[in-house]
């Protein structure tokens, strides 16, 4: 599997209705921001879109779906976090998502994710889940021991 990374043109806009079709069932409008598509072969298997960049307050928030858990390697979180917390220079990422998804709740507090519970955020009587990882979470979470020294 490798990493591709866009932010305009035709790539870009696959990734869009990917992560539109995945989530929400249908296409919709998506924040703008940078992309990173997950391929096997010629066949994209997960999408992850970095948007909201917030460089005074040092934050991103990502949105990301797949067809497939295999995906979810070392390298490819080293990859997507390595963007967040060494490129853009954040102290953060977010992560908005619905709070009865149990598996992303493991994975996501696994790796050193925070989670907070809002209500009323998807609407009247519906939470959402906020997940929040820090630069200090990741560099201490063990997972990257092979890229300690960069």
């Amino acid at each position: 599997m490798n990493a591709v990374w866009t932010s305009v043109g035709p790539l870009y806009s696959a990734l869009e209705e990917f992560l539109a079709a995945r989530i929400w069932g249908k296409p919709t409008d998506l924040p703008k921001g940078a992309a990173m598509a997950v391929a096997k072969g010629d066949t994209i298997i997960a999408a992850v879109l970095f948007n909201n960049y917030q460089p005074e307050a040092g934050t991103v928030e990502i949105t990301a779906a797949s067809d497939s858990a295999l995906w979810l390697s070392r390298a490819m979180l080293w990859e997507m976090f390595s963007y967040a917390f060494g490129q853009l220079k954040c102290q953060s990422v977010i992560l908005r998502a619905d709070p009865a998804n149990e598996r992303l709740r493991r994975v996501a507090t696994g790796y050193g994710f925070t989670r907070h519970e809002l209500p009323n955020l998807r609407g009247k009587g519906k939470p959402e889940a906020i997940y929040i990882l820090t630069d200090d979470a990741w560099r201490g979470n063990g997972f990257h021991r092979e890229n300690a020294n960069g």
